[in-house]
């Protein structure tokens, strides 16, 4: 009889021990909701700086962009967004609308970019001016590599961020 006994206490023992190794080994298998895209996973945050339109201060602007666009030309990507202005409500431009870049280079840690002649209009306010270049500067200084920018029209240096120096456009 006490065969049997230990016979019994063996196979539950055995069935338990299976039973618990058997749940053991099943894996949950996490599904995502929807597949994470090559482009998603590029994104960065970038900051622009725009004029604020109730203390008429700069301010920030924090974008998400696809990296990948900031690969071949970074400099003149960060001046086209600041040109085509925020997102937003509360800033506006500091670029006028009617002056345009026609060169931007890097060269020696300094973005040179060359603006075209409407940037002296007399509509155009030395403030104007300043906020313009300082916003550059700012937005330009996400970029590790950037020790400062130069603002040019034409051949002239107006604007250089090196020196602190920004001259008498009206003159």
């Amino acid at each position: 009889m006490q065969k049997w006994i230990i016979l019994i206490v063996i196979c539950v023992i055995i069935i338990i021990g299976a039973f618990v190794v058997i749940n053991m080994d099943i894996e949950t298998e996490y599904t995502p909701e929807g597949e994470v895209e090559e482009e998603e996973l590029r994104k960065t945050l970038i900051t622009l700086y725009f004029k604020n339109k109730e203390t008429g201060e700069l301010g920030s602007e924090t974008r998400l962009i696809d990296s990948k666009e900031l690969l071949l030309e970074p400099y003149e990507k960060f001046v086209k967004l600041l040109t085509q202005g925020p997102e937003n409500e509360k800033f506006e431009k500091v670029i006028p609308e009617n002056v345009n870049y026609s060169n931007i280079e890097f060269k020696n840690g300094y973005v040179n970019i060359t603006f075209s002649d409407n940037l002296l209009d007399e509509n155009i306010s030395d403030e104007t001016r300043s906020l313009m270049a300082t916003s550059i500067y700012y937005t330009l200084s996400n970029l590790t590599e950037v020790n400062g920018i130069r603002i040019l029209v034409g051949d002239s240096v107006i604007a250089d961020s090196g020196t602190g120096f920004m001259s008498d456009l009206t003159n």
